[in-house]
């Protein structure tokens, strides 16, 4: 079932720009969400430790589209310190707004109502 979010919920909480010209925005999300992290078992690169942790803030950037490659949002949850976990890293292809990786994540606009 998708979760409403409203348009205040679209403007980010924080901006950094990378020595590259990166731009990562940070938002609060919508409302709290579960993330599911696969994290590499350190004696055996074949198997994965499951870790489940609510999500409440995420780090976004956002690659344009190229010639060679389509757009792509990469989504990263903060922890508690509002540090980025790469841990819990998402790409997705095709995505060019921080809307668009809210769709991703079980989001929808909240319809006015009259």
């Amino acid at each position: 079932m998708p979760h409403p979010y409203l348009h205040k919920d679209l403007i980010p909480i924080g901006t950094d720009q990378g020595p590259d010209g990166a731009v990562d925005n940070y938002y609060n999300l919508p409302s709290p969400i579960l993330w599911v992290f696969r994290i590499p078992h350190p004696d055996d690169v074949d198997a994965f430790t499951r870790v489940e942790t609510i999500v409440t803030k995420i780090a976004v950037s956002l690659i344009p589209a190229s010639v060679e490659n389509k757009s792509t949002a990469l989504v990263v949850p903060l922890d508690e310190e509002d540090e980025p976990d790469l841990n819990g890293a998402l790409a997705f292809e095709g995505v060019s707004s921080y809307e668009g990786v809210l769709v991703k994540l079980g989001f929808t606009p909240a319809l006015p109502i009259n």
